[in-house]
């Protein structure tokens, strides 16, 4: 065997599009029981769909999934501007007016200068330790930044903020990110429900112990998150380097969950915002998404150690933080309108461990060095090792691509 790849997440899935087109052979192994990875769709009885994990197109003018969706009619759509549309404010119950908002934006567009001066100091630092934190719109901004990097902000490196390369254009996938990743990998060879236990890399070929068995093969690239490196659910023989050991520990995954709740919105208003966020004392803010793509629900978003908490405590907290918020904007009688939920839970996902890789204040360099390759036998891929696309579903793939690229390059191919 020339090639095992491990994980059929985008990134492993791309890397295995990528050595399809070449003469080598290859196995793609998948501990779960689907392939997709944090890219997963749920159908509703509505007939809506789901998306647990990635949901939007991002920067969609770059972003290869685009054409991909086109060329196998997955549904998305194109609104203006950033894609995510306006959105209202409240806080404490309170509608926020338009100046409120005005004041916001102007805290926000000053926070970003905040980081990219510092970030070009020099200066590799926390969020937390680099903007206004006194300035009232701290938390929603705060928040904000947890969205974008499953992680609070006191755990951030400003090297994510600023290396992101952010076309702002947002594309929703109403189809389903997740459907539009399985229809896309769904040709694929793939050995599913096979768990890789060792890796013995020491020798001429690499030796991959599985549940379904060992196979040898002469590279192995490994498109796993940094929260099954960090795990240790896969011995390495000999262990990893201490410098790659520290690459995996530096980009910890955050966690991000997605809750959904049907909802009954005959009469409650003629005109109902596209979304809202929703801050009150003692909580982080949450965004809630209303009616989207006019379905009858509401999808809310809670990341970093908020979301953490809440899944821990389990799915009636989700349920019920997504219904305080509601409740906080619309009334209590909008308890009677709410039918059934349902809720991602990624730290809990024993093949995945969390959300997306946050680089660690100091520690943005370590990307770029999870991505190096070991001894022409072990490749790294992932979103944990994009430069410039972290966090996302096509940077996943991109990375894919770049390690079977490597390997062909290797072999002298």
């Amino acid at each position: 065997m020339d090639v095992a790849i491990i994980g059929a997440g985008a990134a492993g899935l791309a890397a295995a599009h990528a050595l399809e087109q070449s003469a080598l052979s290859f196995v793609l192994l998948e501990a779960d029981s689907r392939i997709g990875g944090r890219a997963h769709s749920e159908d509703m009885p509505d007939g809506s769909v789901f998306d647990l994990g990635c949901h939007w197109l991002h920067s969609a003018t770059i972003n290869p999934f685009v054409e991909t969706a086109d060329r196998l009619g997955v549904a998305y759509v194109r609104p203006p501007g950033d894609g995510y549309g306006p959105s209202d404010y409240y806080q404490g119950g309170v509608l926020l007016g338009s100046k409120e908002i005005a004041r916001g934006v102007d805290y926000m567009a000053s926070r970003e200068r905040a980081l990219r001066a510092a970030w070009s100091e020099g200066r590799d630092q926390s969020v937390l330790e680099t903007v206004d934190r006194a300035h009232p719109w701290a938390d929603f901004a705060d928040y904000y930044d947890s969205l974008n990097t499953s992680s609070d902000v006191d755990q951030i490196s400003i090297g994510d903020m600023v290396s992101y390369n952010d076309t702002w254009q947002n594309w929703p996938v109403t189809g389903g990110y997740g459907h539009l990743v399985q229809r896309w990998g769904c040709s694929l060879p793939v050995s599913l429900n096979t768990n890789v236990q060792a890796i013995s890399w020491g020798g001429p070929n690499v030796r991959v112990e599985t549940s379904r068995g060992t196979i040898i093969a002469s590279r192995v690239i490994l498109s796993v998150s940094t929260g099954v490196l960090a795990s240790g659910m896969i011995r390495f023989t000999p262990d990893l380097p201490v410098e790659k050991r520290e690459s995996v520990q530096a980009l910890p995954l955050g966690n991000f969950n997605r809750i959904r709740l049907a909802v009954d919105w005959q009469g409650v208003r003629s005109e109902l915002p596209q979304r809202v966020v929703v801050a009150r004392d003692g909580v982080p803010p949450m965004l809630l998404s209303l009616r989207p793509y006019d379905h009858d629900c509401v999808v809310g978003l809670v990341a970093g150690r908020y979301a953490d908490w809440l899944e821990k405590a389990g799915p009636a907290s989700l349920r019920e933080a997504a219904t305080t918020a509601l409740c906080d904007v619309f009334g209590s009688s909008m308890r009677e309108r709410i039918g059934t939920d349902r809720q991602s839970a990624w730290r809990g996902n024993p093949f995945i461990l969390g959300a997306y890789s946050t680089s660690q204040p100091g520690q943005f360099h370590q990307r770029a060095k999870l991505a190096q390759p070991l001894a022409e036998r072990l490749f790294f891929c992932g979103e944990a090792t994009s430069p410039d696309a972290f966090c996302t579903c096509h940077g996943a793939r991109l990375t894919g691509e770049r390690a079977a690229g490597e390997v062909l390059e290797s072999l002298g191919c």
